[in-house]
Formats: C-alpha cells, sequence, structure tokens
C-alpha cells in the first residue's frame, strides 16, 4: 500500500519473465520471517505484517494475463516467427495446449503460494484457525491487540487468502488447501483438496472478511484506510463466487447491500471511464479493491507497461502509445473480433485498444491491435505506477444484472449505467426482451467494460453456469472460426477443426497442476489434471 512502510520488496521485473522460475516446489518456509507467536506485540509490529500481506498480492499479477486473458478470445500471442521458447508457452495457452512444465504455470502458482504463506503466518499469529467442519473462521485466545483491531486485520487476511484459492480453483481445480503456515515435511504429505473443500474455505473467509473488514461507506473511509480490504469488497467477491457456484439467490442479497449501502458507485462525466484508471485518481469511488504499485525504483511498480508495450518504433508513433523505459514484450495483443465488437461511438475502444495501420490505405487484415489500457510512460524499467483493478463498482452493477437473469426496470438500469457511460445508447426493455437478447447484452457489456482486466476468461466458464445461451465453448469456437487465418501461419498450422477440438479437450477447462509439484514430491503421488 502506498501510505504505508513497505518491508517485503517483490520485483516484478521483466527478467522474471524471461530468466528464471519462482520456486521448485510450494514454498512453505520464510526463514526472513520473525516468529508469529512472539511478534505481534502491539499494533504497530501488526500494522508492518498485514502491509507485508498486502505487498505479497503484487508479484502474481505479471503471470496472471498468460493464464487467463489470453485464454480467452479478447486477446493473442500475436507473433507468429516466435522461436523463443517461452513465447511458444505462452501461444500454447493461447491454443488451450499448455505442458505442465509450462513456466509461467509455474510461476504464478509458486508466487501465489508464497503470498498465501504469509497470510497464514499472519492468521496464525492472530490465533485463527479455520474449523473445516463447521466451515468456519474461529478466534482461539487472546492476543496482544484489541479485540476490534485483531479481528479488522483477521478479516483483511482472510479476503486476500480468499481472493489467491478463487484465482487458483478457477485455474487448476482442486489444490493444497494450506490454511496455516507448514513445514517441508508436512509438505510431502499434502493432497490435492477437492474443489468443493475449496470453495468451502473461500466462502468461509469472505463471511470472516465481510463480518470483521471494516464498512465505513466509501465517502467516511478514511486516509489511513484507503487501499485495505473491506467488507463490501468481501461481500462483492463473496457474490461473484456464489456466482461461480450458480448460487444466484446467494449472490443477490449481498450485490443489492453494496449497490445500496456502500457509497461507492461508477464515475460519470467526460472521461469517466479513463477517469477509473488513472495514477492521479487512485481508490476512487468505482474501486473496490485494488492492488496497488508504486513507481519511483522502489521495486514495487507495475511490470505490466513494459510486457504490453509494442516495441516497434512505428506502432508506439502512429498509435501515441507510452513508451516505457526499458525492455518491451509486445505481449497480450487485442484480437480483431474484441476491436469490432465495440460499437465505434464506445468509449472504451479506444481506451482499451490503440490500431496500428501500416499505411494509411491499408485494410483491416493487416491492421495490428495493441493493449493500451495499462500502458504509461515510466523512466524505470517495470516500474508502472499504475494499479491492478480487482473489483470495480461497475462489476457488481453487471454481477446484479447476471444473477437475476432477465430484463427488469431495475437491472435494466444498472445495465444502462454501464453502458451510456460509455457513450452509447441506452438499451430498452424492449430491446432485451428475450433471454437470449438479455444474456448478450450482459456478456458484451462484461467484456467491453472490463477488457484487458482478466475478467472475461472467469466469466466464460461462469457463463455455462449462470447463462443459458452462452457457453465458453460456443465461444471460443467462433473465436477460433474468426482466428484460422491467424493460426494457419504457424510452422505447424493448426486447422479449424483441430482448433475447435482443443475446446473439447479436458485441457480447455483447467491447467495443469505445475509439473514441479509432481516430481519433487517423494511420499505422496499427486494426481495431474485430466488431458496433460
Amino acid at each position: 500500500m502506498k501510505n504505508i512502510i513497505n518491508k517485503n520488496k517483490l520485483l516484478i521485473l521483466f527478467s522474471i519473465l524471461s530468466l528464471s522460475s519462482c520456486s521448485d516446489y510450494i514454498d512453505v518456509e520464510n526463514f526472513n520471517q520473525i516468529s508469529s507467536e512472539n511478534f505481534y506485540r502491539d499494533e504497530t509490529e501488526l500494522s508492518l505484517a498485514v502491509n507485508g500481506c498486502y505487498n505479497t498480492l503484487r508479484a502474481p499479477i505479471a503471470f496472471e494475463w498468460m493464464l487467463s486473458e489470453i485464454r480467452s478470445d479478447n486477446t493473442f500471442m500475436n507473433n507468429t516467427g516466435t522461436t523463443n521458447a517461452q513465447n511458444l508457452q505462452v501461444y500454447s495457452n493461447d491454443i488451450f495446449q499448455a505442458p505442465s512444465f509450462d513456466l509461467f504455470i509455474e510461476s504464478y502458482w509458486a508466487t501465489t503460494y508464497t503470498s498465501i504463506r504469509s497470510i497464514n503466518a499472519l492468521l496464525q499469529g492472530l490465533k485463527t484457525s479455520y474449523n473445516a467442519s463447521t466451515g468456519t473462521i474461529d478466534y482461539n485466545g487472546s492476543v496482544a491487540v484489541s479485540d476490534a483491531i485483531r479481528k479488522t486485520t483477521a478479516g483483511e487476511a482472510s479476503f486476500m487468502r480468499a481472493y489467491h484459492y478463487f484465482n487458483l480453483v478457477r485455474l487448476y481445480g482442486g489444490v493444497y488447501l494450506l490454511d496455516r503456515p507448514i513445514t517441508s515435511e508436512e509438505a510431502l504429505n499434502l493432497s490435492r483438496a477437492s474443489v468443493d473443500d475449496i470453495y468451502k474455505f473461500i466462502i468461509a473467509d469472505l463471511k470472516n472478511a465481510s463480518a470483521n473488514c471494516i464498512s465505513t461507506t466509501f465517502a467516511g473511509t478514511t486516509a489511513a484506510n484507503k487501499g485495505r480490504a473491506t467488507a463490501w469488497a468481501a461481500k462483492a467477491l463473496l457474490a461473484k463466487v456464489y456466482l461461480t457456484r450458480g448460487q444466484k439467490s446467494d449472490a443477490l442479497p449481498l450485490l443489492t447491500d453494496v449497490i445500496a449501502n456502500s457509497g461507492y458507485s461508477i464515475l460519470t462525466g467526460t472521461g469517466a471511464y479513463a477517469n477509473v484508471f488513472a495514477s492521479t485518481n487512485e481508490l476512487n469511488a468505482e474501486i473496490l479493491f485494488a492492488i496497488r504499485f508504486k513507481s519511483g525504483g522502489l521495486g514495487y511498480g507495475s511490470s505490466l507497461a513494459n510486457l504490453f508495450s509494442s516495441n516497434t518504433n512505428a506502432v508506439t508513433t502512429q498509435t501515441g502509445l507510452p513508451v516505457p523505459a526499458g525492455t518491451r514484450g509486445a505481449y497480450n495483443n487485442p484480437t480483431e473480433e474484441l476491436y469490432n465488437s465495440y460499437s465505434a461511438s464506445d468509449v472504451r475502444r479506444n481506451y482499451n485498444i490503440k490500431v496500428y495501420k501500416p499505411t494509411p490505405t491499408s485494410v483491416s487484415t493487416t491492421w495490428t491491435y495493441w493493449a493500451s489500457k495499462h500502458i504509461t510512460t515510466v523512466g524505470v524499467a517495470n516500474d508502472s505506477e499504475l494499479d491492478w483493478p480487482v473489483l470495480r463498482f461497475s462489476d457488481v452493477l453487471l454481477m446484479y444484472c447476471e444473477a437475476v437473469g432477465t430484463a427488469n426496470t431495475t437491472t435494466l438500469d444498472y445495465l444502462n449505467r454501464v453502458h451510456t457511460r460509455a457513450g452509447l445508447t441506452a438499451y430498452t426493455l424492449t430491446n432485451l426482451a428475450s433471454t437470449a437478447a438479455y444474456e448478450s447484452a450482459v456478456a458484451n457489456e462484461r467484456r467491453w467494460e472490463f477488457a484487458l482486466e482478466n475478467q472475461r476468461w472467469f466469466d466464460l466458464l461462469r457463463f455455462n453456469t449462470t447463462m443459458t445461451t452462452i457457453t465458453a465453448k460456443g465461444v471460443m469456437d467462433n473465436h477460433f472460426s474468426l482466428m484460422t487465418a491467424f493460426y494457419a501461419q504457424y510452422d505447424n498450422p493448426f486447422t479449424l477443426l483441430q482448433l475447435q477440438a482443443h475446446t473439447a479437450d479436458p485441457k480447455f477447462k483447467l491447467l495443469p497442476i505445475p509439473n514441479i509439484e509432481i516430481v519433487t514430491n517423494t511420499k505422496n503421488k499427486i494426481p495431474q489434471n485430466e488431458g496433460y
């Protein structure tokens, strides 16, 4: 967080992507960490510990897009001539053929579990435990700080842990359920928990966070609490968990509460959409929770501007994209399909995507498309100031529309708040009379609103449960039909039938458990996901 002292420097550098993996196996011990049993003697020490946990949230963001957005119809690996092994790993994710030894899949796993380890140490120091039989987070005994501070801090830690596990279970399926720090010997006896057990754990954490995190309105939040997990963020994330599980009736009261009582809102007025993400307007009324980055050469900056920026000067000159210092990756290119799905009058299109036209008379088949949402000029490589939005108020409004599943005066209002903010003509009940029309409108709005925020792939998977006319397979089959000519350019080209066969493959649903987790465990056989 930017308004407090950072203790754990996590350098999210491009070199992470090009030079090394983060861990050979799940990291269970932190040799630089003071024993939690003796550490939290007062509020200052507790504050340092929780701030350190927030700091650990940054590292996985450098890899998350490769495991989520690139697998959707929003972006792709636009480099047909690459022979670089790591570029080809990104490409393999794009077509659902990732190997179990994928460096980036391992790196996301490792950095996420490193963060979970720190969070578990904090929760252990607060003398909390997960009660699997009751599905609750229990408080045991007393600690040196007041009960109110103890529970608020534990609520924040629960939110962070739930956020990680929600991502893990959606990407990998059943994973290791770690509710406390463990020894290396204990790690060798771990087994994968079931998907149901992981979700039970997530829900327990988010209920704890909803009950104990600060619940002041946006306007009433003090400067010291800006950027921390709140009860409102916990309720919004819990609602998304329930939607993912198909529990619409459980999600709706939470979403209603956030909309009516949190004081958060979508930004409006000229330039409102761009202003949501501006480094000069961080933690505005639309941001329920964001992972915070800080520029200044301190090691707390984001690498995404470098990863996504074009490495071709002609592109940056014509499009006006900022040019960050250092290596530029030219990764995560928006698809022509995404660009064309926007109305020309939608202000989000030009903010999210820039188009490069080789000549003034070139046709669209020669144009290239570049991510611009996360691009900013930075003087030090991998040092962007831009925060990463995790939950926005527009997300809450559109989740409500998804949960209700039909057009009425309320869902129409919520949908149009997002739609018209982008400069588009409001929907009417007549426009959305059929189920197919309504679901298409909600799905499209989410796609346009959250493009390049790593939401699309998770949305498509969730639509399998929450919608009746849209499926992830159907969307991606159509995507491949539109992209057939592109994939035919590779040295080992895929036909349309082969690409669409990938959406019926088990690899379509889940990433592999990192191979290093399986081969290094000499005591307990860890089952791999189907298809790998």
